[in-house]
């Protein structure tokens, strides 16, 4: 097992793929560099998930995998997996797959604040939400909710400014309270208050 320091590599695109990686711990996110050097979130990797499957091909990686939390991985050598150790593998990456179009939903439809609400509500039921003595909150910065969005820091930066304003999160130092997840789920799901 290996730890992970929240924002470092896992493995960088064009390494070459000779491990599958378990999550055991933490959030894991993929991501492609975009030739105007944005970074673009593909996939989340949950605890139990599995990822870096160009191992099971003997490729290089395609993608680079960071973490988003301090995360735990396991690596493993897909040769010397069995048959239902390798079904057990395909079974995840097929509810991955089932997460990611569920997710190309979210990147693709509504306006960016709705957006940026489904991401928030999203990252709250993962290994990035936690509670303290002000309440739930995700550790996640502007830029990697632009990512996430497929969008800019700089609108991401004005939403949260606004949602903040209106008392449905507050924010700190790498810590974003969600303190009205009602209005978050609307606002997550385009519905305007009247006015």
């Amino acid at each position: 097992m290996k730890r992970i320091p929240r924002k470092e590599a896992v493995y960088l695109a064009g390494d070459r793929a000779e491990t599958l990686y378990r999550l055991e711990s933490g959030l894991v996110r993929i991501v492609e560099l975009l030739p105007e050097g944005r970074t673009l979130t593909l996939r989340h990797v949950l605890p139990g998930d599995y990822f870096g499957e160009e191992a099971l091909e003997g490729k290089r990686h395609r993608y680079a995998a960071e973490a988003m939390t301090e995360a735990v991985v396991r690596g493993f050598d897909p040769r010397a997996m069995g048959h239902e150790e390798l079904h057990q593998v395909a079974r995840n990456l097929a509810r991955q797959m089932r997460r990611v179009q569920a997710y190309e939903t979210h990147l693709q439809t509504g306006e960016l604040r709705a957006r940026i609400a489904r991401y928030l509500l999203f990252l709250a039921d993962t290994p990035a939400s936690f509670r303290d003595a002000r309440g739930l909150y995700v550790t996640v910065s502007h830029e990697e909710i632009a990512d996430a969005t497929a969008s800019t820091r700089e609108s991401v930066s004005k939403i949260l400014s606004d949602l903040r304003h209106e008392g449905f999160i507050a924010t700190a130092y790498r810590k974003i309270y969600l303190l009205d997840l009602r209005a978050l789920e609307r606002e997550a799901e385009g519905v305007l208050e009247a006015a």
